[in-house]
């Protein structure tokens, strides 16, 4: 079975203190998910600040834009801890969530070119570039922290994200073949095959650190393959809006595929 009708984590969080003498007592299921949401917190905050500390050591925010990118989706690694006997599970999504009105603020609202969020997560400090990719990724990661937590299909999502990263970074530095896809950005060869490559890297790392059951390798390449077409073809700046859509439309197919 690929994924199943409801999430199932254990709260492995609650487990870790008790084990290594930090707390006498295990957390009750509510406290547990509290801490861990906390824990997300912490950890997109330390995002964060280097995200900001690459850009002024590198002076080239697509690097920190795409480094805030991976750490963001890279969030599902922190699922485990999240006991979901209780609904509090779903405070998963309390950061994304909290982002997303935090750029529908900043990039509609407050609209100000040196915002450091707007120079760290845009391209050329334009406070509307939040309203498309660092949006649409907060945006998604709700939808896939309540309706695919802890399954083959949310990882496979989150993973694609990954190879999405590699892309841009693979053909800033590597890039020497070049081509151009209709409606769509200038892409290159090396930040195709990149981007295949890290989405297939994404799905076994977060199958690993999630304890789910990877895939093999036929289904695994099927997706690499599909997440590089899918993001040299997709539309300027709604990659990940497709990316998502097409993931979840293989993960649909992963039992004929296996």
């Amino acid at each position: 079975m690929v994924d199943s009708d409801s999430p199932s984590s254990s709260g492995q969080l609650s487990a870790f203190l008790v084990g290594h003498s930090i707390i006498a007592k295990p957390l009750s299921p509510l406290h547990n998910n509290v801490v861990s949401a906390l824990l997300t917190v912490v950890y997109v905050k330390c995002v964060m600040e280097l995200g900001a500390l690459i850009r002024i050591k590198y002076g080239n925010p697509e690097l920190s834009r795409k480094f805030i990118h991976l750490c963001a989706c890279s969030a599902v690694i922190w699922w485990p801890l999240f006991d979901t006997s209780h609904w509090g599970w779903r405070l998963n999504i309390t950061v994304p969530a909290c982002m997303a009105i935090r750029l529908i603020y900043k990039g509609a609202v407050l609209k100000d070119p040196e915002d450091e969020d707007v120079r760290t997560m845009s391209r050329t400090s334009s406070p509307s570039e939040l309203l498309f990719g660092p949006l649409q990724m907060t945006l998604i990661m709700v939808y896939v922290g309540l309706t695919k937590f802890m399954t083959h299909t949310g990882l496979i999502i989150m993973a694609s994200f990954v190879g999405d990263a590699a892309a841009a970074v693979v053909g800033l530095h590597y890039g020497r073949h070049r081509y151009k896809v209709t409606f769509g950005g200038e892409k290159s060869v090396e930040g195709s095959i990149g981007c295949g490559l890290f989405t297939m890297i994404g799905i076994f790392c977060y199958c690993y650190m999630c304890s789910i059951e990877m895939l093999q390798m036929r289904p695994l390449l099927a997706i690499g393959i599909t997440s590089a077409v899918v993001e040299a073809t997709a539309l300027k700046n709604w990659d990940n809006v497709f990316l998502c859509i097409a993931m979840e439309l293989m993960s649909l197919h992963l039992p004929k595929l296996i």
